[in-house]
């Protein structure tokens, strides 16, 4: 893994920022950086008008050393020395409470923006997923919706974006203190920033290289601890059944182990920076006693204020120099989510979509084989079917048929071929969803109503229940002994209260519900019976009547009673009857 310097990981860090976020955020981005620079400013002015201050209270003369403090002494109209302290003790008192009120805004302001940032790329990530995806890296990895759509935005953010602005803020408060140092005392500017300097290139050095490789093995154990509790309704009962919880738990726990460990690891190496200028400050303050002591021929009150610098340096530039290294550190740890979001960022163009065809669907000389196997599962398939045509795909067990049907989806990208709409080829990209309603044999159910179901992320209040009951009638959905309205009935967690036939005619009301120009339909008999197969058949029937154009796969023959053509799958390769 190649190690960047702290240069090349700012910069790194800023382009990441610049490419990831839309033209309003990265505005609102510069806004927040311009005013934590500017409340660095005010950090400064205010910190600086504390060192008169102590010197007017340790020493009595000051006044009459101090030509500006004589000025504002003499333009106020004050009598006495006391009461003027008291004023400008009250003076800076508001200035702080003002700057906080001003950062305590700014902190509302940036954790709104990034909260947005967080949203926004969350959304995106989201989509992505669903675009860039196919059923064979799903069926690989997951969809891995953990990491891309959660995950990896919140630690941009909170490991990216909001260390970055931090950066810049504290940055800025080491430049203008160091300008300050140099202009009113080098000597001081020569002290902070050699030790400090040591200090930051020591600690930077030696978390450099590890930090990173600790963020990227975290997120790697992370996804495989949250694969392997990933488990769904099935796999709780089979696990419950076996007693394999033990063989499970320690599957777990071993993923869990490293990303704990890594988190952990890193949490240690921030603390660092803290304890190291501690120790620088221990030995600036030697230094000065040394130097005071021994030394110095100036008189006590230039070496009273070289000690207030310095303390006004261990309490605002010390602290700046460990945030910049825990900044650091977390751009560093979180550099792998920039890479991430920038690649599903420059392909958030929205894609090409076809909703319907006046003609023909045609599959073309498509050819495809399961990864690590020889042999073409599709070979040079070709078929074709017009609008209002009801077509069977026949074919043994394991033929290739589901995968013909998802090629022509585009969950599966073949090997070679093409998918014409209406004799114009539509790329792999483009979404097809609007045009095919399919049932799979392994039929979705959400945990909630028969109702909800059938209109499947639509909006409350935007379903139409007489229709709903038409396709639940047309699907030949019903269940034995229930009185109540169908459409009010709660299905359980996966469909649980259901049988499998069940399941599938609830899907398959949903996708007639859909009303999509193809209906794509993969064993919808293969757990009904006799009686409600042939309800099916009827309801099917009627479809056809209305013009629908559908492509159904069976086992069973009956199914076909309805098919203008039927193609047989075998070897790979297709042959057509009409029935």
């Amino acid at each position: 893994m190649q190690s960047l310097t702290s240069i090349e990981t700012i910069k790194t860090s800023w382009n990441g920022i610049r490419s990831i976020l839309s033209p309003a955020q990265f505005r609102r981005t510069l806004w927040v950086i311009f005013f934590s620079t500017g409340i660095a400013t005010l950090d400064i002015i205010g910190l600086g008008s504390m060192v008169p201050v102590l010197m007017l209270a340790i020493d009595h003369s000051f006044l009459e050393k101090s030509s500006k403090l004589r000025a504002i002494y003499d333009f106020c109209g004050f009598h006495t020395e006391p009461a003027f302290l008291i004023f400008l003790i009250l003076v800076i008192l508001l200035f702080f409470i003002l700057k906080t009120m001003l950062a305590l805004w700014l902190y509302r302001y940036s954790r709104r923006t990034a909260a947005s940032v967080a949203e926004s790329l969350s959304s995106l990530s989201y989509s992505w997923a669903f675009q860039h995806n196919t059923f064979d890296s799903i069926s690989r990895d997951g969809l891995g919706f953990r990491d891309t759509v959660v995950f990896t935005p919140y630690y941009f953010v909170s490991g990216v974006y909001m260390p970055f602005i931090n950066l810049m803020g504290e940055s800025a408060v080491i430049f203008m203190l160091t300008l300050v140092f140099t202009l009113y005392q080098p000597l001081a500017f020569l002290l902070i920033v050699g030790l400090l300097g040591t200090a930051f290139f020591l600690v930077n050095r030696y978390t450099r290289n590890r930090i990173a490789r600790l963020g990227e093995a975290g997120s790697t154990s992370r996804d495989k601890a949250l694969q392997s509790i990933d488990f769904g309704l099935s796999g709780f009962t089979d696990i419950k059944t076996h007693g394999v919880e033990s063989f499970f738990l320690s599957r777990m726990l071993s993923h869990f182990r490293e990303f704990a460990g890594n988190g952990i690891k890193a949490i240690h190496y921030q603390l660092i920076p803290s304890r190291i200028n501690e120790v620088v400050a221990l030995v600036g303050i030697i230094i000065l006693v040394i130097y005071a002591y021994f030394f110095s021929d100036e008189n006590i009150g230039k070496v009273r204020v070289l000690a207030a610098l310095f303390v006004i340096a261990v309490f605002r530039l010390i602290p700046a120099a460990n945030r910049m290294l825990q900044s650091l550190m977390h751009l560093r740890m979180n550099g792998y989510t920039v890479q991430n979001l920038k690649a599903i960022t420059a392909e958030n163009a929205k894609h090409e979509s076809v909703s319907d065809f006046s003609k023909s669907i045609a599959i073309k000389d498509i050819h495809y084989k399961y990864p690590r196997q020889e042999q073409d599962v599709l070979s040079g398939v070709s078929m074709s079917f017009h609008r209002g045509e009801v077509i069977g795909l026949q074919g043994a067990s394991g033929s290739g048929k589901t995968t013909l049907v998802k090629v022509l989806l585009g969950f599966t990208n073949p090997d070679s071929g093409e998918i014409l709409v209406d004799d114009k080829v539509i790329e792999p990209t483009t979404n097809r969803f609007p045009l095919f309603g399919y049932m799979g044999q392994d039929p979705y159910i959400i945990n909630g109503t028969v109702a909800e179901n059938i209109s499947f992320g639509l909006e409350p209040g935007k379903s139409e229940e007489q229709r709903m009951k038409e396709c639940l009638a047309l699907a030949a959905f019903q269940v034995s002994g229930f009185q109540g309205d169908l459409l009010h009935l709660q299905v359980g967690e996966n469909g649980s209260m259901l049988s499998e036939g069940q399941k599938q005619r609830l899907v398959l009301a949903r996708e007639i519900y859909r009303d999509v120009p193809v209906l794509i339909l993969d064993e919808p008999s293969s757990a009904l019976d006799s009686d409600t197969q042939r309800d099916l058949i009827k309801g099917l029937a009627l479809l056809k009547s209305r013009g629908k154009t559908m492509l159904i796969i069976a086992h069973r023959p009956e199914m076909y009673e309805i098919c203008d053509q039927v193609w047989l799958l075998n070897n790979g390769r297709l042959s057509t009857h009409h029935t």
